[in-house]
């Protein structure tokens, strides 16, 4: 499941809190701020999203967001550990297996929060997202 995917199961204030949480604006200039987003959400304080981030769903959302960004820097890690292993005579396996195993946990974190989705699934209806007016 990509970030796309699972801020589109989201209910809509609880889409525009992640994108703020994790600064996830795609294609705009700068994110908006305190302020603006409490206006967007027509809320006064942020203690609805405090008390949303202690639930598993919030958690699971945090490991799909966090796999994401560990998936680039895999991309990072496997394009020096390439240049490593070219520049050198005898590759080292201490680096290969580094790979191997960040590359097992982010897929096992991904692979358990899809399936917290796939099994609760995410209200689609804004009143019942239970989110404080």
């Amino acid at each position: 499941m990509t970030v796309e995917e699972m801020l589109k199961q989201l209910p809509y204030k609880k889409a525009l809190y992640i994108k703020y949480k994790f600064d996830l604006w795609f294609g705009r200039e700068k994110p908006p701020t305190e302020q603006e987003f409490l206006k967007m959400v027509d809320l006064k304080t942020f203690n609805t999203y405090i008390r949303w981030e202690r639930t598993a769903e919030f958690k699971h959302i945090t490991s799909i967001i966090l796999a994401t960004k560990q998936a680039e820097d895999l991309i990072l890690i496997y394009n020096l550990c390439k240049k490593k292993v070219e520049h050198s005579e005898s590759p080292e396996p201490k680096d290969i297996d580094m790979l191997l195993k960040l590359n097992k946990e982010i897929n096992l974190h991904k692979k358990e929060a899809e399936n917290y989705f796939k099994r609760h699934g995410t209200d689609q209806q804004e009143e019942h997202d239970h989110l404080e007016l």
